[in-house]
């Protein structure tokens, strides 16, 4: 069990908290679970939300210090912060918090060896939320069903993973559709999640990465407005084409060492089914051009925080690097 599912269940929260990883469902999930828990939903003001990456540790030491009104806490949310990939003051400044002030960050990227990241470990309670096997996934989509009064077959499930992915974010909206489309039906079958579920992102993913190792730039172009057309953004595109990459990679590790397909799926964090496509595709490409996507993609990214580039561009320019290379 995950530390911050003790203190939810216990009521007993850390003044300090850090959620972060790739499993962005999650990482909503438990922060809303904190802003219920800390805050009334209506109290705006022992409620203060910090959004921008140009925020300052001294304006959020600021609004700290502020002690509660007519409430037990004061609840400060950051979000992308960027305090954990470098170096910041925040530490110090959270050494002078009054007790009654709670902080929680929502981050996307961390650097373990960052000196905030230590403290919170050592003084609060943080949370990494990972991609989930399909095991978990299996049981939490069963869950999901039922609550709406369905039940869903473990083929149907299997299905709906093959065409959507692995993203527990992804997958609610398909079973919410799902669930909206059997109507007064109670079973969810194989041939309703066909219906509902186009998979249309994951495989356009699957098909964009396959153009770019072939070469073909107006495919591959081709297949990136298809995505935006289906409400992804640039961004969210980037990142999905960098975890696929990191996939690929990890796929080629698995081979070289020989790993049977349930032992590569459980270290690639993939579906065992989904295997033999994924390792289809990473031979196609050589381990040093997967590497070197990598490095451009945090190249265009940076860009793009800067305010250099705007989101759509520096994925476009992105995509014909690694066309070109």
């Amino acid at each position: 069990m995950l530390r911050i599912e003790d203190e939810l269940k216990r009521n007993q929260l850390s003044r300090f908290q850090l959620i972060y990883g790739e499993e962005r469902y999650m990482v909503r999930y438990y922060k809303n679970m904190l802003i219920q828990k800390l805050s009334q939903t209506d109290d705006e003001m022992n409620r203060t939300f910090f959004r921008d990456n140009s925020t300052e540790p001294s304006q959020i030491a600021e609004a700290a210090q502020v002690l509660p009104f007519f409430a037990e806490h004061r609840l400060l949310v950051v979000e992308d912060s960027g305090f954990f990939k470098t170096s910041s003051d925040m530490a110090d400044y959270m050494e002078t918090f009054p007790e009654t002030t709670y902080i929680v960050f929502v981050e996307r990227e961390i650097d373990k060896r960052n000196r905030l990241f230590k403290w919170i470990g050592k003084n609060g309670c943080v949370t990494e939320c990972v991609r989930q096997q399909e095991k978990m996934l299996k049981q939490w989509m069963a869950g999901y069903a039922k609550k709406a009064g369905k039940n869903i077959s473990v083929k149907s499930v299997e299905r709906l993973i093959e065409r959507v992915g692995t993203d527990m974010e992804m997958l609610s909206n398909e079973l919410e559709k799902c669930i909206g489309y059997v109507g007064d039906r109670t079973a969810i079958e194989v041939s309703d999640v066909d219906a509902i579920s186009s998979g249309v992102t994951v495989s356009k993913l699957f098909d964009m990465i396959d153009a770019v190792a072939l070469g073909e730039k107006d495919r591959a172009l081709r297949l990136y407005d298809d995505l935006l057309a289906n409400k992804e953004s640039p961004m969210s595109i980037l990142y999905m084409f960098s975890r696929h990459i990191n996939i690929l990679l990890q796929m080629k590790e698995c081979g070289n060492l020989g790993l049977s397909q349930s032992e590569t799926a459980k270290k690639c964090g993939v579906p065992p089914f989904t295997v033999s496509k994924y390792a289809r595709q990473a031979a196609l490409f050589k381990r040093s051009k997967l590497l070197a996507m990598l490095e451009t993609r945090l190249k265009y990214e940076e860009k793009f925080k800067s305010g250099r580039l705007s989101d759509q561009l520096a994925v476009e320019l992105f995509l014909i690097q690694a066309l070109t290379n």
